[in-house]
């Protein structure tokens, strides 16, 4: 009798183990559904088609060969209001302005260039969308974005504001002269773009949203 007994425990200690077990699978695979449909439907309320007039790569010194001027160098001497804004990602160390999107100033070749199709800060629920060169050269300015974390802090001063925003998305396109812009139509963003490091055939979008004003 105690024998069946202590069978009859073992079979059902079996089985309850067992049924905790998959439970904790089940459970993580649906929390990962349920993640996935979140953000899935968080970058599904808009997609903005871009063009990307300029190749965006990664550059190096030899790359340019006296092809690229330094903007602050060349015209910032006497060109002191040039900038109509900057911006700056302080765990990369990126601190740069951006000039007018119909400058001819407003290029890769440059400085950190404002994309056709962007709305600037103050402007409500838009996207300022911003495009540098990664690699070590002079104008490589957002050579270190891979490295940011989620949450991560940018900041874009205009017009005598501060507008602070947190990292919320990362994600790929194929660079072929174009991209969309996935993200939340109901904030104000700030989009930077990038070639991804290792991979020269696609480049690197990263969705900010905006925090706070001040």
């Amino acid at each position: 009798m105690q024998r069946r007994q202590l069978k009859n425990a073992k079979i059902t200690l079996s089985i309850l183990f067992t049924f905790i077990g998959l439970s904790l699978i089940f459970a993580d695979y649906f929390a990962g559904i349920k993640n996935n449909l979140f953000n899935y439907k968080n970058i599904a309320l808009l997609e903005q088609r871009v063009l990307i007039t300029e190749n965006i790569g990664e550059v190096t010194d030899e790359d340019l060969d006296g092809t690229y001027v330094d903007f602050e160098d060349k015209f910032m001497t006497d060109r002191v209001d040039a900038y109509i804004g900057y911006l700056e990602v302080p765990d990369v160390d990126i601190k740069r302005g951006f000039v007018s999107i119909d400058s001819k100033y407003n290029s890769v070749s440059y400085n950190v260039m404002v994309i056709e199709g962007s709305m600037m800060p103050d402007q409500d629920k838009g996207n300022l969308i911003l495009a540098a060169h990664r690699g070590n050269s002079s104008v490589s300015f957002f050579d270190k974005l891979y490295k940011l974390s989620d949450g991560a802090k940018a900041y874009v001063n205009y017009r005598d504001k501060v507008y602070e925003y947190a990292l919320k998305n990362r994600y790929y396109e194929q660079k072929d002269g174009s991209l969309t812009i996935r993200r939340n139509a109901d904030v104000n963003t700030l989009t930077l773009i990038t070639c991804t490091r290792d991979d020269k055939t696609t480049q690197t979008i990263f969705i900010f949203e905006l925090v706070s004003v001040n």
